[in-house]
């Protein structure tokens, strides 16, 4: 027990277990619609991107930010 006790003394920081969300200006957001857009039909890089994008909302949800979509796929604020 004391043992125990000892080694908890030796703790001094705190791991931030939710990634870091990047954040893009609104030029680069714009680019990326229009070039997604332009991908072939049944592009393997859009269903990617589409899973991206469920990666950042988890990230915001992890992070407890308001912009963190609801179960329903819908934005919890604009």
């Amino acid at each position: 027990m004391i043992g125990l006790v000892s080694l908890s003394g030796c703790v001094t920081a705190v791991s931030d277990a939710c990634p870091t969300l990047y954040k893009y200006t609104q030029e680069m957001q714009n680019q990326a619609a229009d070039e997604l857009e332009a991908l072939p039909e049944g592009s393997a890089l859009a269903v990617m991107i589409g899973h991206y994008g469920v990666v950042r909302n988890e990230i915001r949800a992890c992070r407890g930010s308001k912009w963190a979509t609801t179960g329903n796929g819908s934005s919890a604020s604009p």
